[in-house]
């Protein structure tokens, strides 16, 4: 069987063909998979490549982010419960696993599950087969596909609990690699995230200018690919004819950038009108907006308490009701 072509949205790179070699191995086992990696690093894709080219293909894929379940409630998310039934007394509600019995059970975040929870996921991920209830057990099993976000060294200094939940996965352990580390993936992904944003948004074809190119190539990607997909959707949207400049990234994604990129980007779309004026008194004009701005961001932030503003902005009281008069800022 030749390599499982990835996606378009995972890249290209050695690293990446290299996760896919191992997915042709594995995805055909049915067994237990773990998938560690950063938040944006597509875990989820992974998991429905590894269903669809696997036995189970014709089955159900179930998901359930663990994260997102209130500890009190993710055993009956997972696992089901009775409830009084408004006519015969008892009514059953069938979870995920239920669910997901002739399929995979895609389980987002499976640190984060308790040890009472954890006991019962090494028997299904272990025997395939675990008691729900007094009535219901399942026999026909599931294939359980974990993720974390967490490295495995992380999760087993936590303790001989989570030591046992990953030894049940018998080893099968696909990592992620960052986007920071198979940077060569940048430009083919960035080329295909600009021509579905094109097609998706009715922009037309769009490019990057080398100072946006080099701009991406040199960010250090916290989060991963979902960030780059965002960054350029968003600057497709707001960029201003064919070429999406540095700037246009910028303001994509306020979060990426530093405080001084940002304001020299401001800065200089600025400067450019100031400058047609004989006299513009630049220094005082920017000095005083911004930090007329900057105080009145921080006051609506801290809802008018003059005191937490104070100490967000590193300045005392005094100095701060001061400002407030100069600069006539409205509470």
């Amino acid at each position: 069987m030749n390599i499982i072509n990835p996606p378009q949205i995972m890249g290209k790179s050695p690293r990446i063909l290299k996760i896919f070699e191992k997915i042709r191995i594995i995805a055909s086992k049915d067994t237990p998979v773990l998938i560690s990696g950063e938040n944006g690093t597509y875990k989820e894709l992974v998991a429905r490549v590894i269903h669809d080219n696997s036995p189970r293909q014709g089955g159900p894929f179930i998901a359930i982010n663990l994260a997102s379940v209130p500890r009190e409630l993710a055993e009956a998310e997972l696992f089901g419960h009775e409830t009084k039934a408004a006519t015969e007394g008892r009514d059953r509600r069938f979870g995920k696993i239920a669910e997901a019995v002739g399929g995979t059970l895609f389980i987002e975040e499976i640190s984060t599950m308790d040890s009472t929870l954890k006991d019962k996921m090494l028997l299904l991920i272990r025997d395939k087969g675990i008691r729900l209830n007094d009535h219901d057990t399942i026999q026909s099993g599931v294939r359980v596909i974990g993720t974390t976000c967490r490295t495995l060294s992380e999760l087993v200094k936590k303790g001989q609990d989570l030591n046992d939940l990953f030894q049940a996965f018998h080893g099968v352990h696909l990592r992620i690699p960052s986007l920071r580390e198979r940077k060569e993936d940048i430009p083919p992904l960035v080329q295909y995230f600009l021509n579905e944003s094109a097609r998706k948004f009715e922009t037309g074809l769009k490019e990057l200018s080398k100072d946006a190119k080099d701009y991406l190539t040199k960010y250090d990607w916290p989060g991963n690919v979902r960030e780059l997909e965002n960054m350029i959707k968003r600057a497709t949207i707001l960029s201003q004819g064919p070429l999406i400049e540095k700037k246009d990234l910028l303001m994509a994604d306020i979060g990426s950038c530093s405080i001084k990129e940002f304001l020299e980007e401001k800065l200089k779309r600025y400067l450019k009108e100031m400058m047609k004026l004989e006299t513009c008194n630049l220094h005082e004009t920017v000095l005083s907006e911004a930090e007329r701005s900057l105080i009145a961001i921080v006051l609506q932030a801290t809802e008018g308490n003059q005191l937490k503003a104070a100490k967000t902005l590193g300045i005392n009281r005094n100095t701060l009701r001061s400002k407030i008069k100069e600069y006539k800022i409205r509470i």
